[in-house]
């Protein structure tokens, strides 16, 4: 019986495995597609594409700030309580991340948000990132839980969650990049900043959409 156990374990640890390699080599050839797409697109260009990377810098600083480490160190909490039978410590870890890690994230969005005109203006001196490091503001928050919650599946050994989770948001953030920055070439003409800022609103609503993909397998 104990063998057999042990046997299901393994292969459910490389079904997550397989499923982990599959899922970034998808996201890889997805992400191809869409900046093949933003890079040919009349309007965009290099304009286009300078101006929507810029908001990427600060994005990075503040969400590494809100979400270094967090997925293998909660994994690793997790993990130690659940292989003990703790399983009340290990929900009693999530929580308290969760909710530290939600204030950290909200504080990096507010600071991005509140904070883009000065950055964009004065740090990165790129006036036309304003809107774009706005809308991608929302996401550090976001992204601060999903940390979390990555951390807490991994913990429990649930791989393929993460896995399905990361392949999701990066087909929601391929197809609501093209389709937001059409729509936005439709309401207002080819207007390059409207459409990078379109492009980076996509990166928000995909990690949203994530978001809360993983709160449903809970």
């Amino acid at each position: 019986m104990a063998k057999e156990k042990r046997t299901y374990k393994k292969e459910s640890f490389m079904q997550g495995v397989f499923a982990m390699m599959f899922s970034q080599v998808l996201i890889k050839l997805l992400g191809l597609v869409y900046k093949m797409y933003l890079t040919n697109r009349e309007g965009f260009g290099d304009e286009g594409n300078a101006i929507y990377s810029s908001g990427f810098y600060i994005y990075s600083l503040l969400l590494t700030l809100s979400s270094v480490g967090v997925p293998n160190a909660i994994s690793k909490l997790v993990s130690e309580r659940i292989a003990v039978g703790d399983n009340k410590g290990a929900n009693r870890i999530f929580k308290i991340a969760f909710f530290i890690f939600g204030i950290l994230g909200f504080i990096g969005t507010m600071i991005l948000f509140l904070g883009a005109h000065y950055i964009s203006n004065v740090i990165l001196k790129i006036p036309e990132a304003e809107m774009t490091l706005v809308a991608l503001s929302p996401s550090i928050f976001f992204v601060a839980l999903i940390c979390v919650i990555r951390g807490y599946f991994n913990g429990n050994g649930t791989l393929k969650v993460t896995a399905n989770s990361q392949t999701l948001e990066q087909i929601f953030k391929t197809v609501f990049t093209i389709l937001l920055v059409e729509l936005v070439v439709i309401a207002t003409g080819i207007n390059t900043t409207i459409m990078a800022a379109g492009a980076n609103l996509a990166t928000t609503v995909a990690t949203i959409r994530k978001f809360y993909i993983l709160i449903y397998f809970l």
